[in-house]
This record gives C-alpha cells, structure tokens and sequence, in this order.
C-alpha cells in the first residue's frame, strides 16, 4: 500500500528537489553554463587525464565528457582546466544546504549536488514562488540549479531533470495533470538504462507519459523488476522516507593562523568576524542559536574546546560576542595558537514550535496550590495524569496521582516524529463495511464512507482471555479509501468500527 497524499485536514503533501548539474565543476567554477569562457574539470589521477565535466562554452567548441584532455586542449586552444576541490565541493554543498533550509526544515542530501526537500510543512499555494526565491538566492551565490517539484521524491526529481533539459527553471508535476506533463518528456529524462530505453522504442514508446499508462500486470511480466519501479514511479506510487540531514557542523568557520598567536585581541578580531558571518548565514534558514562551540588549537598540541549554552535561542550579535570574549578572559592560554574553530549550534524549528500553542508551567507555586484545591473539590482519586497501561489492547489507560510538589519540569526532548501518524477518535465510530472472502472493499459510517482501493491486514490480537469479563478481541486493517485518506478499521465479534485516521 502507497502512502496517501491528500490528508485529512486539506493539506496536501508534496516534495522538491534542487540540482545543481556538473556539481563538481560549479563547487569550482561558480555559473560555469552562463560563462563565455570555455572550462572543463579534468581527472589527473589516472593514467592519461580526461574530462569529468564541461561548461556549455566548452561543449561549443567540441569539448565532450571522457575526452583525452590533450585532445580537448587541442580542440579548444582557451580551454581552462581546472581540477576537483574536495573543500570546494564540501563547502558549496554547505551552502546548498542553508539555502535549502530557508525553504522547509525537512532536507535530506541525496547526491552531491542533489536535495530533495519534504513540503509537507508549507501550503502547496506557496512552492512555487519559494522554488522561485530559493533558486534566485542560489543564483547570486554563483550557482545555476533546477528546481522540480512532485507528489512523490521521484516525481519531483524527474521535474528538476526536465526542467533542465527543457531550458527552464522550475517544472511542477501537479498530481491533477502530472501524466500529461509526462507525455511530453522523453524516457531519458527518466534516467533510464539504454537496454530498457531500447526495448521501449522497439514497442513504439517515446514518452513517459505512454509509459505510465501501460498496465502494470504487462510491464511487470515483460520488463521485470527495472521496468515496474519505473512504473511505479511515474505514477506516484514508489515512495521513500527521507533521510534527513544533520547540521551540527553545517555553521562552522576555522582559520589556521600563520603566525603563532600570544594575545586574546587577535583571536577576538578573528572570532567577530566569524560571528557576523555566521549569525547571517543561521538567520537565512530562519533558525536561531542555542550554543557556541569553541575550539583552539595550540603550537604544543593541545587542544581547549568548550559549549557554551545560552539561556534561550538568539541571533544578537553583540551578545554572542560577549559571551565568547567573556569566556576567553577566564581561559588561561599555557601556549600560543595556531587555529581556532567556531561553530553555532542552530535551534531546530520543527521541535521547538510543537509547544508553540502551549501555555506551560509558569508559576509552580500556583500549580500546586490550584492542585491542592481540586483534590478537595473532587477527591484525591479524581486528579492525575493519564498513563498508557502494558498492554497489547491499543488505548489502554490508567489514571496515576500527581507527585504533591513539582521539583522539576522537563521539556520533551527526542527528534520529532517522522513518518505517518495514527490519529484516533475520541471514541469509535460504528461502520457498515463490505467484503469480498475477507477483504473490505467499501465502507459506510458517519466519519467516511467510500470504496476501499488498498488494503493491509489482517493483524490479529487478543488478550485477557484468562478474565471472562475483560476477554478482548480484534482485527486491525489499515485502508486506503478513493479521495477520502488512509483510515484504521477495527473488527471485534463481526463488528466493524473506524478507529482514526492517518496524517
């Protein structure tokens, strides 16, 4: 069963995902396909050096990937040669990276030079003009990226493809009109192998929208694996959970000096700039700091590193300066530096705004005294906190007392939850549901009523069968119903129930 893409409350889930073509040769050539000079990245290593990558000046001139580089010399007498950048590949991807970032919190870093980005956290009315910022952004750091966007990872990357290969910026593949925007792409854009491009054409199948609209039974039996994951990726069915990526050391500067350093005033001038450049680039991605990181290293091998929290997320600059030199006043430095790293720690958008709409504890005194009274009001057993009980029979709780003092409040801590979420009803809703043998395929009831197209399940389980009046019974199915979302049906004794929904 695919995941369902409508959800419950109007929103609609989507993904984007930002390429930046010849990656390599733009982390050291920035805008190399605009340039009017001919350049090319050249491999050294081997035997005879050859062309990794070429700008469009280059390709004019008859430079081609996995030429002989003295034949591309030869061909084009101002070729520039440049080589790979390993820092120059690591710190573009960095930037890629917090730009991405001013867009939706969730990025996973697929490829060098390739992000696909969840766009579940902002409305679809919005993607495309941020598609439009971001890539503008992108622009005047010097790179030149295709944006495409998709109900699906794969979808969305076969957008960026074609918007490249047709000369655009941006391409949309709209769930309402994506096969017919397919219709005009050509099976390369797919990433296909040639061998299974070669049997298309020989069936008379140019375009991915005609691929897509062959049965899945007799592409399956013909084409085999390779051909039904292409399927099921035209269609919107194959989809992924994304890898998201860390940032701990995405905001990070270092300098090595070239002379040893003896006085407090030269590292505090290096770290002030480090700390306006920073701060800007935290600020983009619509985050804050929690932390500073700081890290110097001595000419005698030492090393001093230390955290230094703050008490809320902030992007002042002249505090964190503060809070760095006044630390720096208390270091005693036992041997001149030789480096010196810094590294903010930015606040996680997604975590943190879960409380956002929460009042919480402000006033602990107060709490327990309100508490005090209600257990007069109401009795002792009448008050507590709800706590899930150990067992297999789904919403079992109990009710546990409150201690008599708060000593301490704790923040939830953990990343968010990722993935589909079950949200139950208050209390089930009895459902009429058909069956062909032993599988729903329509359903009726006062939530949602409509014909079941997926279905998974059975999953069994039964418990307090030793208590004759507890003995409890149930059959979960997880269901896809057309144009309504993904729903969890319950059946206990011959009675079915819809138990919630998922998001």
């Amino acid at each position: 069963m695919h995941r369902i893409d409508e959800a419950v409350d109007g929103n609609v889930s989507g993904y984007a995902v930002i390429w930046c073509p010849d990656f390599r040769l733009q982390s050291v050539v920035r805008r190399v396909n605009w340039s009017e000079e001919p350049v090319a990245l050249v491999d050294e290593r081997q035997r005879q050096s050859i062309v990794l990558a070429r700008n469009v000046a280059a390709a004019r001139e008859g430079v081609d990937v996995a030429m002989k580089t003295v034949q591309a010399l030869a061909r084009c007498s101002a070729l520039r040669v440049e080589r790979p950048s390993a820092s120059g590949e690591l710190a573009a991807g960095s930037r890629l990276l917090e730009t991405a970032l001013g867009w939706v919190p969730g990025i996973e870093e697929t490829e060098p030079g390739l992000l696909t980005l969840d766009l579940s956290t902002q409305v679809e009315e919005a993607w495309l003009e941020s598609g439009r910022r971001i890539r503008g952004r992108l622009y005047d750091l010097g790179f030149e990226v295709a944006v495409g966007v998709g109900e699906t990872p794969s979808l969305a990357r076969i957008a960026a493809l074609a918007a490249w290969q047709q000369g655009g910026s941006l391409w949309h593949l709209h769930r309402d009109n994506h096969m017919e925007l397919l219709d005009g792409l050509p099976l390369m854009v797919a990433e296909t192998g040639e061998d299974l491009n070669e049997r298309l054409r020989l069936w008379g199948i140019e375009t991915l929208g005609a691929f897509a609209r062959l049965q899945r039974e007799a592409v399956a039996s013909r084409l085999g694996e390779e051909g039904i994951k292409l399927w099921l990726r035209l269609t919107g069915r194959l989809r992924r959970p994304l890898k998201l990526a860390r940032l701990e050391q995405l905001f990070e500067e270092h300098h090595d000096f070239d002379y040893e350093v003896c006085d407090r005033e030269s590292l505090l001038f290096v770290l002030n700039r480090f700390i306006k450049g920073l701060s800007v680039r935290v600020e983009q991605t619509g985050r804050a700091v929690i932390a500073v990181h700081l890290l110097i290293s001595y000419v005698d091998g030492g090393r001093y590193a230390k955290r230094l929290s703050l008490p809320e997320p902030l992007l002042d600059k002249m505090v964190l300066f503060r809070l760095v030199s006044s630390h720096l006043e208390t270091l005693e430095m036992k041997a001149p530096v030789e480096a010196v790293c810094l590294r903010f720690e930015p606040s996680d958008p997604v975590a943190s705004q879960r409380q956002l709409f929460g009042a919480g504890l402000r006033n602990r005194f107060q709490f327990e005294d309100t508490m005090k009274r209600l257990r007069r009001l109401v009795g002792t057993d009448r008050v507590g906190a709800i706590r899930p009980v150990d067992s297999h029979l789904p919403g079992a709780f109990q009710l546990v007392p409150l201690p008599n003092e708060i000593d301490e409040v704790r923040e939830p801590s953990g990343p968010p939850a990722i993935g589909l979420v079950l949200r139950r009803y208050a209390a089930m809703t009895q459902a009429r549901v058909m069956l062909q043998g032993e599988r729903p395929l329509q359903i009726h009831s006062p939530k949602v009523s409509g014909i079941i197209v997926n279905a998974s399940g059975p999953w069994r389980s039964e418990g307090d069968w030793w208590h004759r009046d507890r003995e409890w019974m149930r059959s979960e199915w997880d269901v896809e119903i057309m144009k309504q979302g993904l729903f969890r049906l319950v059946e206990c004794r011959g009675e079915w129930e819809v138990e919630g929904y998922y998001e």
